[in-house]
Order: C-alpha cells, then structure tokens, then sequence
C-alpha cells in the first residue's frame, strides 16, 4: 500500500473520530469499536485531536488579533 493510501485512510479515520467526538463521544473507542486497530486509531485520533487543537489557537489568536485591533482604532475608550 502506498504512503498516500495510508494517508487518506487515516485522514478519514481522522474525520471519524472528529465526528465522535463533536458529538461528545470518544472518537478513539468509536474508531477501536469499528474494528480499526489500536495502533492505526491512536495515530487517527492523535490527527484529529491535533486539528481540534489547532482550530482552538487559532480563535485565541483571532481574539487577541482582534482585541489588537479595537484598540489601535480606540474602541477601549
């Protein structure tokens, strides 16, 4: 199998455990749960939680950028 097969295996896994998780499940028990094994779901999940990770500081960094912003324009005052 290629590199690029596994990877768009596990990006789908990856979608999977995302999914599972919105919904306030374990994504990694719902990836063990399909039959995944441990090993391909922990790199699965560890994809997905990054995303989820990534997603969080980038609304940190646009609420500090647009805290920047209000008050360079003087929307402190």
């Amino acid at each position: 199998m290629s590199d690029q097969t596994r990877k768009e295996i596990l990006d789908e896994l990856a979608k999977i455990a995302a999914e599972a998780m919105a919904r306030g499940e374990d994504g990694w028990k719902a990836l063990v749960l399909m039959g995944v094994p441990v090993s391909v779901a922990t790199e699965a999940w560890l994809i997905a939680d990054e995303a989820k990770t990534e997603s969080w500081w980038q609304k940190v960094e646009r609420t500090i950028d647009g805290e920047i912003i209000r008050k360079a324009i003087g929307g402190d005052a």
